[in-house]
């Protein structure tokens, strides 16, 4: 995958200038271009292909990547000391569905480049792109004090997303991560606010580790490449720029962030039809001033038997849409709190719970992987008094942050919820032990809506406004379309480029090309002059 040019930030304060908007329009959009071509590179249709869709909300061209246009936005962007990133930027564009499917392989376990690789993930656009971002992090964005970059782990949350924010100074002004913020942290909440949140998200994904440690844990490049999964030492910086290639994919731009095929209507109606009555073991509560959004799995025997009869992909939609419900829920806007995922194995007899039974259930579950911490705790209601045993003895194997997410309970989940949020038994839904009716989500709700349609209406009204602030403040100014701003960035040379370094417009080269080449005319003409002179009075002396 190609190195595109992120957008140019200030050394200083981390924010673009607001003259970037106009001169973004008029000279050309690099990171559209350069994704461009890296995805021609890929596929040969791709690059013809790449204009194609239109984007939701009838804003043309609002979701490719554009310029902080107001200083509120320049505010929560901002990064006081940028790390240099000079590898891949945030694609501003996904690849095409004729180059790589979402879904690519059933398989679980498969590598590519000697890195493990999702099942989301393809050897033709996704795979590359992230193995290109990981070998250039690990010497461009590992631990290194006398850099700038120490170990976070110990540090305060302020501390490491103080951090984070310098290592992604440049992923932070793309329109992207802006979209991603709302899916994550809710359309309606505040830029600083909905930003803090999600950086504080990425760093509890990678237990505060900011920078890249697995050189200093695997000394070979090669496992490094095979540990690239361990979070933890991949660090949030590395992490935030795999995930954003992933979100791309998922939440594809030039389509309004609305993917054409998981997210069409005739999809969500055959998938609900198909997959309603087995996952109907899983419920959302919704989230109230008094309590978070709680994902409930009332799991039963032949409920899990039954989902292990549908293929991997099937699953995978239905607990990718699960999990993207509860995050559009306003869980903490409302409570304060993250959602929980409360499972219920009280109908789920002991013989269940077995190596190769969980592990045939995790295969269906691991697009879960794909959401960077959903979920404040995990908490297992009803357990057997074995299990629960067992679990108080090996919880002491793990770290703190780790005991401190998942909590075994041999009672129901009335209690636990009680306990935790002083929701009343009675005020509790019937399914898990209260009294009030028809307070869960049932599955043929939660499959059957486009959970992000929120937050593409919000960056839609955003694109819109600052569209219109734009021309306000620099009338006559024209908009490019994607497409015109793709061939003219292919004319731009291709430099190296550092964060904070600012790349020359066509237009600028030209001028300086033109002065070289009138200051060179006039050094050809001197020289001629005088050798012109010389070799007259030589030939002259000669000829007498």
């Amino acid at each position: 995958m190609g190195c595109a040019r992120s957008r140019p930030i200030d050394p200083a304060t981390g924010a673009t200038d607001e003259r970037d908007v106009v001169e973004d329009d008029a000279n050309a959009g690099d990171a559209v271009g350069a994704l461009d071509r890296d995805v021609s590179r890929t596929s040969p249709s791709s690059a013809s292909a790449s204009g194609r869709g239109r984007a939701t909300g009838g804003v043309e061209n609002a979701f490719l990547d554009r310029a902080v246009a107001t200083e509120s936005d320049a505010e929560w962007r901002r990064a006081k000391e940028p790390t240099p990133w000079t590898g891949p930027a945030t694609p501003t564009r996904a690849c095409e569905a004729d180059v790589e499917t979402f879904y690519v392989d059933d398989e679980v376990k498969r590598t590519f480049g000697g890195m493990p690789v999702y099942p989301w993930e393809g050897e033709a656009w996704t795979a590359p792109g992230i193995l290109a971002i990981i070998e250039h992090g690990l010497t461009c964005a590992n631990v290194d004090v006398k850099l700038g970059r120490p170990c976070t782990l110990k540090m305060s949350e302020d501390e490491q997303i103080e951090h984070l924010r310098n290592a992604i100074a440049d992923v932070m002004q793309t329109t992207q991560f802006e979209f991603a913020m709302r899916v994550f942290e809710g359309a309606e909440t505040p830029a600083r606010e909905a930003c803090r949140r999600f950086l504080r998200r990425l760093c509890q994904a990678t237990h505060g580790g900011v920078y890249c440690k697995l050189r200093l844990v695997h000394k070979t490049k090669a496992a490094c490449l095979a540990h690239a999964h361990d979070s933890k030492y991949l660090g949030a910086a590395l992490y935030t720029r795999v995930f954003m290639l992933r979100f791309c994919k998922r939440f594809p731009p030039q389509f309004g962030f609305v993917h054409p095929e998981i997210d069409a209507p005739a999809t969500r109606t055959e998938m609900t039809r198909k997959l309603s009555d087995t996952f109907d073991m899983y419920k959302v509560w919704p989230a109230s001033e008094g309590h978070p959004t709680m994902l409930f799995g009332f799991l039963t025997n032949d409920g899990l038997k039954k989902m292990l009869t549908l293929s991997a992909r099937d699953s995978w939609f239905a607990v990718n849409q699960m999990y993207e419900y509860v995050l559009g829920d306003p869980s903490e806007n409302l409570s304060g709190k993250l959602p929980l995922f409360i499972i219920d194995v009280k109908k789920v007899s002991v013989t269940m719970f077995s190596r190769s039974f969980l592990s045939a259930v995790s295969k269906q579950f691991a697009v879960a992987e794909f959401h960077p911490e959903p979920f404040a705790h995990f908490i297992l209601t009803n357990t057997p008094f074995l299990l629960a045993a067992l679990w108080s003895v090996g919880k002491l194997l793990l770290t703190e942050s780790a005991r401190n997410k998942f909590v075994i309970c041999t009672g129901d989940a009335t209690a636990e919820i009680q306990k935790r949020y002083g929701v009343e038994k009675k005020l509790q839904p019937v399914e898990c032990g209260g009294a009030v009716m028809d307070a869960l989500v049932r599955s043929e709700q939660w499959l059957s809506v486009v959970a992000h349609e929120n937050a593409v209406k919000a960056i839609t009204k955003t694109m819109n406004t600052r569209k219109s602030i734009d021309i306000s403040r620099f009338p006559g100014t024209v908009s490019v379309s994607p497409r015109k701003r793709a061939k003219k960035s292919a004319k731009l040379p291709k430099l190296p480029f550092t964060t904070g370094i600012r790349p020359i417009p066509i237009a600028a080269l030209s001028v300086s090309f033109l002065v070289r080449a009138i200051e060179f005319a006039l050094v050809l003409a001197l020289l001629a002059l005088i050798l012109g002179s010389s070799l007259r009075r030589l030939f002259a002396l000669d000829w007498r």
